[in-house]
């Protein structure tokens, strides 16, 4: 059984500012967890599948989206640049299947983009994958319906143009062996029904253990030889920013909405999730489209707070791509007369302090693929580094 990766320090009763619970703090509790073995230990079978390796932390893709190109040509060569820099191919592996995480959380306005999602199949299929093994999961059915992603109801296909999509709040998609678990109540919103039979389990919990319980993906635990997170970027209340390691962590599980009470349960519960070995190894890449992100107003979408940009992120680091989503919320939210997001929000240096990614600007690379002669059986493209000064913003040209 996965051990409780939560701490009684951070349940809701305690008030983060009243304790000044510091950065320091975190990454002391962090190292004693380390040192008991509870985060990031590889485990054996990750050594035996050889899983796709990681990108260096800190290093963010950047690659324009073309027009008439429908984002294929900038997936295309950000996965090329990744396995030239990793030595190997995003091919199938012992389990042949491959997963992609979308986000629909924040509406029909503001969801992982179809053709983003499309492109993505696409090169995905190029390397080995039948669309039947590509694997499409996010948390309500309902949403992702509402985002052309899921079929509606009425309609006898249960699928994505040939991919299959698991809905996580169908409650057929965990078990009862994997689970996140922290002393927060329930969400009076989420989970109703409190599990009667879960996933490939068929054991009742305990009374008073289920309320505590969120339980992960098991298609990404178990199903698949690695997964894609396809995120978005919006602000939120508790989080401050909504992007890829909220994507991969409380929209992944269940009764995540209970995290949502304050700053300090939100963050760690992030950090903690991602942190979660079996989750965490096969989470090899991370996409963020500007094509529309929202800076204030969120989670829910609102075109009058929200930009535009053909571009299109890539990274390993899910730290680093969302500080650097963070600097671009604050800077519309400055230009617009709106407060920053201050602090910055604490799931990024919590989750580097664990060792996820990167979160000193720095030590942050933005590399820029520029497109050559784009075609979508010949393409070429340059890079271009650029180091994301410490301070003040950063410019895309």
């Amino acid at each position: 059984m996965l051990p409780s990766l939560s701490f009684p320090l951070f349940g809701c009763q305690v008030d983060w500012r009243a304790l000044c619970l510091d950065l320091m703090l975190f990454r002391w509790i962090c190292g004693a967890l380390l040192s008991l073995g509870v985060f990031l230990v590889p485990s054996a079978a990750s050594a035996q599948e050889g899983l796709p390796p990681r990108a260096p932390l800190g290093l963010v893709w950047e690659a324009p989206v073309l027009k008439g190109e429908l984002y294929y040509s900038a997936v295309t060569a950000m996965v090329e640049t990744y396995e030239a820099k990793v030595g190997t191919s995003l091919a199938p592996s012992k389990r042949g299947k491959v997963g992609i995480k979308v986000n629909t959380r924040s509406g029909r306005g503001l969801s992982t983009p179809l053709q983003l999602l499309r492109a993505v199949i696409e090169v995905l299929e190029a390397r080995g994958f039948a669309r039947d093994s590509i694997l499409i999961v996010d948390y309500s059915a309902y949403q992702l319906r509402q985002a052309g992603i899921m079929p509606s109801i009425s309609s006898d296909q249960g699928d994505f143009e040939g991919c299959p999509v698991y809905a996580l709040d169908s409650e057929q998609h965990y078990d009862l062996d994997w689970f996140y678990d922290s002393p927060l109540p329930p969400s009076l919103n989420q989970e109703p029904q409190l599990f009667g039979s879960l996933g490939r389990g068929s054991r009742s919990l305990k009374v008073g253990a289920k309320e505590r319980k969120s339980f992960l993906a098991a298609p990404l635990l178990f199903e698949v030889d690695f997964w894609l997170n396809l995120a978005v970027g919006v602000d939120d209340a508790a989080l401050g920013v909504d992007g890829a390691l909220a994507n991969a962590t409380l929209w992944n599980v269940s009764n995540s909405q209970r995290f949502l009470g304050n700053e300090a349960t939100a963050s760690s519960a992030v950090a903690e999730i991602a942190a979660i070995p079996e989750l965490n190894e096969r989470m090899v890449l991370h996409f963020i489209s500007l094509d529309r992100y929202q800076y204030i107003g969120g989670p829910l979408f609102n075109s009058r707070y929200s930009r535009s940009e053909p571009l299109l992120w890539m990274s390993s680091d899910p730290v680093a791509i969302d500080r650097l989503l963070c600097d671009k919320i604050n800077k519309h939210r400055r230009l617009d007369g709106f407060p920053e997001i201050s602090p910055l929000p604490r799931q990024l240096p919590f989750a580097a302090s664990l060792g996820l990614g990167v979160f000193d600007k720095s030590r942050i690379r933005l590399q820029r693929l520029a497109l050559v002669a784009p075609a979508k059986n010949d393409q070429s493209f340059s890079e271009e580094d650029e180091a994301i000064p410490s301070n003040g913003d950063f410019e895309l040209e």
